[in-house]
């Protein structure tokens, strides 16, 4: 058993954007990639958790960037498992370039959800030996619940096919794109992204109708997702900006 897992990638095109950094929904998906891998290796994986009627939710997130990968760099992702915070199982990351400067650090919260109800599970129903990394932690804080103030819609949009994922929910690096896309040309050419959280409130599916909202200044912005028909919250983001040095 493995309590800290690393797996190393090279940074292709189609992971990037127009200025040839690491897309953030990108990052996501290697966040998703090393932990789906780690909890297969710790037997607590996609199938013998669907054997017992459970799975894996992502429910919050917390990133800090010192730089994102650049195309064709090789980086290493570090993660691992922290122990529970209430019903939240706590996994952390840190990527690192080559010469093990450290890139990104990540906080993320699961939920162990049932199958038939959603509801989430107390950790003890895995009965799965989960190592718990005492005093190794990415970032000091836990992920709070987040507060955000919208004042405006950003843009409308409808889910379809290739958002959804294996339990036909949209795939949780897909939000990050919905974010990211509440922003014009000039932001990503006068800003760089340090930073961002993220909270998971309903499930979305195929063909929901998706008001994007967005509360913005100069150095953070926040950003809601609710569902048009409802006019329930699906998820929050707060992503953090600073002034490019000239």
């Amino acid at each position: 058993m493995e309590s800290i897992w690393k797996e190393y990638f090279e940074i292709k095109s189609y992971s990037v954007d127009f200025q040839q950094q690491l897309k953030p929904s990108a990052l996501m998906q290697f966040f998703q990639e090393v932990a789906t891998n780690h909890a297969a290796s710790l037997g607590a994986g996609y199938d013998p958790l669907m054997e017992k009627g459970l799975f894996w939710a992502l429910s919050r997130l917390k990133v800090e960037i010192t730089r994102m990968p650049q195309i064709d760099e090789k980086i290493c992702i570090e993660t691992w498992p922290c122990g529970y915070e209430g019903l939240f199982f706590r996994r952390d990351f840190i990527i690192y370039d080559q010469d093990q400067n450290v890139l990104i650090r990540g906080i993320s919260a699961w939920l162990l959800l049932a199958v038939n109800t959603l509801r989430p599970q107390r950790p003890n129903v895995l009965t799965i030996d989960i190592p718990t990394n005492e005093g190794k932690r990415a970032l000091a804080d836990f992920p709070d619940r987040l507060m955000t103030q919208t004042m405006r819609t950003a843009y409308f949009k409808t889910v379809g096919y290739n958002e959804i994922d294996l339990n036909l929910h949209v795939n949780n690096t897909r939000y990050v794109d919905w974010a990211t896309d509440c922003f014009q040309l000039d932001q990503y050419q006068n800003f760089n992204l340090i930073g961002f959280s993220l909270e998971f409130l309903a499930e979305t599916h195929w063909g929901d109708e998706i008001e994007m909202r967005l509360g913005h200044n100069q150095d953070d912005a926040d950003i809601e997702a609710v569902d048009q028909t409802t006019q329930t919250p699906l998820f929050r983001a707060v992503l953090k900006w600073k002034v490019k040095s000239i």
